[in-house]
């Protein structure tokens, strides 16, 4: 079967919970012959860099035998993250961090193949030490029997990491790297799906933890902290 994308209106949404049921709609109209990227296809471009898609095959017994494979990864550049992608590349479960396996992805896709629909829901757990928390959709195939390919789309909510006195959360990291690129508040509000006000308050609190006198000497701080962090990496 193959599936139309999705008209200009829905495609153009890109708020998770717009995205999640953009998708549920494709889904619903699929069948046991659809694959994955003919449900996905038509929303990749309309994801926000909090986003991330992926498809987990289930098709084996085992659940340490599916496999993971990303579609599209979070749209934002971060130190932890960075290193978040290197420890889970595209792999067999069985060949990525146990406990994350064991308490965010087996478990919940497990549900999801037994009820055989969509399943959302809002995760909190580690993955090499950091604390991690996301909402997630996952879509199995649509069949009468046992679904042999789940959908996951997720959007991060918070991102910190195991040392206290290098707390940031994900909308922080956003905004840091926003500002590196250049952007200014109302632009990096939109992106974010924000307020200014939201966004200006967060640069603020920004200014205060790096002791920045202003805007223009954020930035500068908060590049030269990138600078140090790549130059430790290298060494």
């Amino acid at each position: 079967m193959r599936l139309e994308k999705p008209d200009s209106g829905v495609a153009s949404m890109s708020s998770f919970n717009s995205l999640s049921q953009g998708l549920i709609d494709v889904w619903l109209a699929s069948d046991e012959m659809t694959m994955p990227e003919s449900l996905y296809s038509g929303f990749i471009g309309s994801l926000s860099i909090k986003m991330a898609l992926s498809v987990v095959g289930t098709a084996h017994g085992d659940p340490y035998d599916w496999t993971f494979q990303r579609i599209k990864d979070f749209g934002f550049k971060s130190h932890l993250l960075g290193q978040l992608r290197l420890q889970f590349p595209d792999a067999t479960l069985r060949d990525l961090d146990r406990r994350f396996v064991d308490e965010a992805i087996i478990p919940a896709y497990s549900r999801c193949l037994q009820v055989g629909r969509p399943t959302l829901e809002l995760v909190r757990t580690k993955l090499l030490g950091v604390r991690i928390g996301y909402e997630r959709l996952i879509l199995p195939q649509k069949c009468e029997g046992r679904p042999s390919w789940c959908i996951s789309l997720v959007e991060g909510r918070f991102f910190i990491p195991p040392s206290k006195e290098a707390k940031t959360d994900m909308t922080d990291e956003n905004i840091i790297q926003l500002l590196i690129e250049g952007q200014t508040t109302r632009e990096i509000a939109e992106v974010l799906h924000l307020s200014p006000r939201t966004i200006e308050h967060r640069i603020d609190k920004l200014k205060a933890r790096f002791e920045a006198k202003n805007l223009v000497h954020l930035v500068a701080k908060l590049v030269a902290t990138q600078i140090g962090r790549r130059e430790t990496e290298n060494h």
